[in-house]
Formats: structure tokens, sequence, C-alpha cells
């Protein structure tokens, strides 16, 4: 199995997520074949003595009946941002032949990934697997820490429509084999919309809507004059201006599952900001 080797310079930051005490530098860590639930069983939640860390995290799994076993890890951590870090934010290896399961940022399949600190209670993250066989699978939290050991967390099925607290018990679902980047959305509150079923209704009278990559904004009380599209990381992904209607679609923007900003400015001045699942 093709091991991933850490410098001494890029072990600590991966050692903060996974770990809570120092290990010795110059050693090789292969982050699929060692489970990341012994990681966190291992060692006790303690202070890196280096710096104070501020970890809020938690581990993820994906399983079956018939012993199939994959987890994931979301650390809001000191140090990460909400964009890739070389750092912080580790690749699937997808090395399991019956599935692979991730969290998904910048179009990244990610087994670890970082989030910024301070915690955001509106924070989505996208979730992604692959299936090799078809039957029912079970998403379940393995363990939390931190903030999020009071929180509930919800995991949305864009599929069925179901929004579930995985803190109440793990989530059944049947799959057929494929990839499936854009059926979950994992959550801190039990909001149907946040932008996860594809529409927000606007006092303002703006709707956006995002199926099948694209995105379709219509506003009802005054043309569009301006329209901007951001990933998660502030990145400006589209632009386009003196739009003078009041309706636009947009199938130009080549990216994986993400949630993304939709900033519109109307001719009467006003500014609205959308969240959607792209």
């Amino acid at each position: 199995m093709k091991k991933l080797f850490l410098s001494s310079v890029l072990l600590f930051p991966v050692h903060s997520i996974l770990f809570s005490t120092p290990l010795p530098v110059h050693c090789a860590v292969n982050l699929e074949a060692v489970s990341i639930q012994n990681f966190g069983a291992d060692f006790p939640a303690k202070s890196v003595s280096v710096f104070e860390t501020e970890r809020h995290r938690v581990w993820i799994n994906l399983t079956n009946t018939q012993g199939l076993f994959k987890q994931i890890l979301i650390a809001y951590i000191t140090g990460a941002t909400n964009g890739w870090d070389h750092n912080y934010d580790a690749l699937t290896m997808d090395s399991n032949p019956y599935a692979d399961f991730y969290s998904i940022n910048d179009d990244k399949k990610l087994v670890i990934q970082g989030r910024a600190v301070p915690f955001d209670p509106a924070d989505t993250i996208p979730l992604g697997y692959k299936s090799n066989i078809t039957g029912e699978m079970n998403i379940s939290i393995d363990h939390v820490e931190g903030e999020l050991t009071n929180r509930a967390i919800y995991l949305h099925d864009k599929e069925t429509g179901t929004v579930h607290n995985l803190k109440s018990g793990d989530y059944t679902f049947s799959t057929l084999t494929g990839v499936f980047t854009d059926r979950f959305v994992l959550s801190y509150s039990p909001d149907k919309n946040l932008g996860l079923d594809n529409f927000e209704n606007s006092p303002l009278g703006l709707i956006v809507t995002s199926k099948n990559k694209i995105i379709k904004i219509k506003s009802n009380h005054s043309p569009l004059k301006q329209v901007s599209v951001f990933d998660a990381a502030g990145k400006l992904l589209y632009i386009v201006q003196k739009i003078e209607k009041a309706e636009l679609e947009i199938s130009s923007i080549e990216s994986g599952s993400q949630v993304l900003f939709v900033k519109t400015i109307l001719n009467n001045g006003n500014t609205i900001t959308k969240k959607i699942l792209f």
C-alpha cells in the first residue's frame, strides 16, 4: 500500500488534528492503513505543549452489516482555514475495494478536513462516497470532542429530503453502485433550507436555485445589475455585470460539490447574498 510520508515541517499541524500528545518527528504516517478512530482513542486529550490549540472534532463512520468500515474526520482547529491546507487536510487514498467515504472541499475528496476556528455553527460540509456494492449502508458518529460534544450534528440526505440528527443514532440508507458526491451534507442546524434544498426565497423577491450544475436567479421586483459567485474560501468563480434582466442562468461554473455564495446586486441598489449547495 502506498504510504504518505510527512516531513518534520508538515508533521506537527497534521499531528495537531489527529493527536493530542507530541510525537517524534521524521515518522511515516499512513492515514488509512491506521484507523483514524485509533488515533483519537490511543492518545488522551491534552494541550499540545508548543502552543494552545483549539479543537472541536467529529469522527464519522460509513459501515454496513457485512463489515464495511471507513472513517473520516472533521476538525475545527487552530491554524486551519476553510480552504485547502496542505498541513491540515488529507486526501482519501480510496484503498478500500468496496467503498470510499470522504468530505468534499475545493473539489478535493478528504479523509481528514481541517476547518477554521472559532467554530461556526452555520458551517456546512458536503460528504461524498463511492460504492462498489448495492444495499444498505450506515452513517454514524464514532465520537466527538470540544464544542461539538454538546451540539446536534445533522446529516441532510438530498435524495430523500431527510434531515437526521446523528446524535440520535445511525442513519441507514440504500445505495446503488457508483460515485455520489452531491447526496449528503453535514450541518449543525436542522433547517432544511441552508441552500441545501436548492432554493431560498427572499423578502426582497430574489430566488436562487441550483440543480444539475445550473444556477438560476430570478428577481421579482427589480432587474439584476450584477451577479458574482464565490466559493467558501472567498475565491471569485464567476461574475457578470450590466445584466438589466429579471432572470439569469449560469451553467459555466466547473466545480465539484461544495457550498457556493451567490452575490446579487439589483438595479434598485439592494445587495443580496445567497448560500447554495452546487
